[in-house]
């Protein structure tokens, strides 16, 4: 589940772009975010070298070229989807929230809904480059829909009730995850995990110390 949503949103966007051979700035198309407040508790610090991971880290709010509505008019996402973040969240020593938050307007304001996958037994390798090979396990999802669009599709997708405004709380998959971070002192940006074999590439955008 981890970042599927943005993953899709990511490759509509490509789409689009190929498909009218333009290029769009994401800065052009979403406005000045508001303030984000984290529902998750950070609590701990984990070490990258001579970097440290604490607190909440968030991306900027965006619309991705318009591509998050499109997709959400099609279907694949809530339809009253406009905008998307990425948040990561460190919740122990040893553990970390990964987020998606989805909104209604594009100075994500308004939540639609938000998606966190906790994972446990958080180890970090060696470096590899500007980024760092990670291990952890996916141990809990969790999800909350703030709005009926977003209530009927996570409900098709779960093939399980939700009631707005109550969280849903799960178990994760379970799997012992490969992943690669890239930490400075204020940023982190993180690969799309696999438990087979680590990512060449960053998956998610930059995501800025709050």
């Amino acid at each position: 589940m981890k970042k599927l949503l943005f993953w899709i949103v990511l490759i509509v966007g490509i789409v689009v772009l190929l498909g009218s051979c333009a290029k769009k700035d994401e800065a052009t198309t979403a406005a000045t975010a508001t303030t984000f407040t984290s529902t998750t508790t950070a609590a701990g610090s984990i070490t990258f070298g001579s970097e440290t991971l604490s607190g909440t880290y968030v991306s900027p709010c965006t619309d991705n070229g318009g591509a998050v509505a499109t997709f959400a008019s099609a279907g694949a996402l809530p339809s009253d989807l406009v905008a998307m973040r990425d948040v990561l969240v460190v919740t122990s020593d040893t553990s970390i929230s990964e987020e998606t938050h989805a909104y209604t307007d594009t100075t994500c304001s308004t939540l639609s809904y938000y998606s966190k996958d906790g994972n446990t037994s958080f180890s970090v390798g060696v470096a590899s480059g500007d980024y760092y090979k990670v291990t952890y396990t996916e141990t809990s999802f969790k999800a909350l829909v703030d709005t009926t669009a977003a209530e009927t599709w996570w409900e098709a997708l779960l093939s399980t009730g939700l009631t707005v405004g109550t969280e849903l709380s799960g178990t994760g998959s379970g799997k012992n995850e490969l992943n690669l971070f890239s930490v400075t002192s204020t940023t982190v940006q993180i690969g799309d995990d696999d438990n087979e074999t680590y990512p060449t590439a960053m998956d998610s955008q930059v995501m800025t110390k709050q």
